[in-house]
């Protein structure tokens, strides 16, 4: 398995844990609200990311599908209450993942076989901008009062035709009833589930380990038969020193099961600019330093979902065309920079690019649409209104497309950070490029 498909695999599998803990914790919900929508969107968007990346379009399509219908319920701002229904589409959807990324990593070619799970969404989809344009227009009707609280809700086709038989309260118990059974009996196995981050680690590595270990248990060996019986030893300095050489030796055998560098993470973002800029038709440059750089494994996932949303903004809306950059007298091809570097104990990664920069009041105007804003715009500071991009539905792209404009990507950045013990800082000088520092 090579180092793009090794961090794939550890990658794809910690979302699918994340998504199997979600459903775990929500299963006794009578309705899903914005708080498990916004973890799930977090999740789906990251692995529709990374699938993409590793051209794996049984993965990416599915989850291109699904995302759709959580942003409808996002934007909207409505609470998912037919689990049943979304149950049987998320369990469905963490089966086949599950199963294509197993595939994949061993080789294997996956078959198109999502086809169904996709015409299910997308009938959900439409079911449900039927029901919401049908519930606007009676709001605008109705005679009753505007502070109403409106629930939507989809019924299920066996619960539409007792509707008019029964009262509310009982076709609310019905639902939940029905919904717990459901839950009890998931499509998917709990027992195969991930239980822990996965991490893959290298035979070699492991006959490293276990070399170490075999000089270790010969040292103490000679030791014990050197001195056997005598209770009054004396070590020499020449075994102490060869104690001590082998302790280092265990603890960097130790280490390479525990950090990798972040090469095979430099080669996925590398690999990302030359998509985009072929797509696009923007000539970028990623210009890597420092990648061998050591840090814990299990991070990597984290900060690699981080690093794709960064990139992906660097390319797609900071740096400009080849047209605009003429004009503004930069070279024709952007530069963006991506930096890892430890320091005093702590991992330093930073991107910068020379683009567009950020645009304040774009950034506020965004805020503003969805209601963000705590304050008059007026008095907004740059770094508050910065900051800005951390609240999920803020962007600065008017037209969404696969690369950004969702409005999730600094909200995933930030989450990923945050969830490592780490902090990010963002700088802009609006037509000049961007900086993102992220310490851990």
């Amino acid at each position: 398995m090579d180092s793009m498909t090794e961090l794939f695999y550890e990658e794809a599998l910690s979302l699918v844990n994340e998504l199997y803990n979600i459903i775990e914790n929500y299963k006794d919900s009578q309705a899903y609200d914005e708080n498990y929508i916004k973890k799930v969107f977090r999740i789906i968007h990251t692995m529709k990311a990374d699938s993409t990346m590793m051209l794996i379009d049984d993965i990416a399509v599915p989850s291109r599908v699904l995302e759709s219908l959580l942003v409808f319920f996002r934007n909207n701002k409505i609470d998912i209450k037919d689990t049943e229904r979304f149950d049987k589409i998320i369990t469905t959807y963490v089966k086949y993942v599950s199963d294509d990324v197993n595939e994949f990593a061993k080789g294997a070619k996956l078959g198109s076989g999502h086809k169904d799970l996709e015409d299910n969404i997308n009938n959900y989809l439409e079911d449900l901008k039927k029901e919401y344009k049908d519930i606007q227009n009676e709001e605008q009707t109705s005679s009753v009062p505007s502070g109403r609280r409106q629930v939507y809700y989809i019924p299920s086709a066996s619960e539409s035709t007792e509707k008019e038989k029964k009262p509310e309260v009982k076709k609310i118990e019905k639902t939940k009833e029905t919904t717990k059974k459901l839950k009890a009996t998931n499509s998917f196995d709990r027992q195969s589930r991930i239980s822990e981050e996965v991490v893959m680690v290298k035979q070699r590595d492991i006959d490293s380990l276990n070399k170490s270990i075999k000089h270790y248990n010969n040292f103490v060996q000679s030791i014990e038969e050197r001195f056997a019986g005598d209770r009054h030893i004396e070590i020499r300095h020449r075994d102490l020193m060869l104690f001590k050489s082998i302790a280092n030796e265990i603890s960097s055998a130790a280490g390479l099961l525990t950090e990798s560098d972040f090469v095979a993470i430099a080669k996925k973002m590398e690999a990302l600019v030359d998509e985009m800029s072929a797509s696009l038709k923007k000539p970028v440059k990623l210009l890597v330093r420092g990648e061998r750089t050591l840090f814990n494994k299990s991070a990597r996932e984290k900060i690699s979902s981080a690093l794709v949303h960064i990139i992906r903004n660097a390319v797609d809306h900071g740096i400009e065309s080849i047209e605009e950059r003429e004009c503004l007298g930069k070279a024709p091809m952007g530069l963006i920079r991506l930096n890892f570097n430890k320091k005093d104990g702590h991992l330093i990664i930073t991107v910068e690019d020379d683009g567009a920069g950020i645009d304040k009041d774009a950034v506020l105007k965004s805020a503003k649409e969805n209601n963000l804003l705590k304050k008059p715009e007026t008095e907004y500071t740059e770094d508050e209104i910065i900051n800005l991009l951390f609240a999920s539905g803020v962007s600065t792209t008017e037209k969404p497309n696969d690369y950004s404009g969702r409005g999730v990507g600094m909200d995933v950045i930030r989450h990923n950070i945050v969830s490592l013990g780490g902090e990010i800082k963002i700088s802009s000088n609006f037509g000049y490029g961007t900086k993102i520092v992220m310490t851990f």
